[in-house]
């Protein structure tokens, strides 16, 4: 199987926006028990302004959904893979989340809102946050190399 760009970019879209949407029903469900505000949590890092924070969020989350998404697909490649990326996915969104999570422990060192004091910092993995956000944090990255590796491999 040959690298197709294209078909990394959309797969990571789509399992971005995958996501995004779960993680907000989650919120909008739950609130008292999934905190993480991904968006909020992102776009306060470069504008104050709520409702500008919150498309900035969007924003970086696509981008890094993208890139993710990218990674996913150059490892298939890579690897040699061309089947089970479904399965191959699910590890990939395992090691994903490993990544990301270790990133969110050291996510108060570089954020100025987090530094004031002025939102709650998740901590590694989102172990700071009530039990449901830190299982909603590791299945949404299941969820995430599920999607990319389902799409992926239709695309190609």
């Amino acid at each position: 199987m040959d690298f197709d760009a294209g078909a990394a970019i959309v797969a990571g879209l789509v399992g971005g926006s995958a996501m995004g949407v779960l993680l907000y029903m989650g919120i909008g469900m739950m609130p008292n028990q999934m905190k993480m505000n991904l968006f909020l949590m992102l776009g306060t890092m470069m504008i104050e302004d709520k409702k500008m924070a919150y498309v900035a969020g969007a924003m970086i989350h696509g981008a890094m959904s993208i890139a993710f998404g990218v990674v996913h697909a150059a490892l298939y490649v890579a690897l040699g893979l061309e089947t089970d990326l479904i399965a191959w996915g699910l590890l990939f969104g395992l090691a994903h989340w490993a990544v990301t999570g270790i990133g969110l422990g050291m996510l108060p060192v570089m954020h100025p809102v987090m530094k004031k004091g002025g939102m709650a910092a998740p901590g590694a993995f989102a172990m700071r946050y009530p039990p449901m956000t830190a299982m909603g944090f590791l299945m949404l990255h299941i969820l995430f190399g599920v999607l990319v590796g389902a799409t992926y491999g239709a695309l190609v």
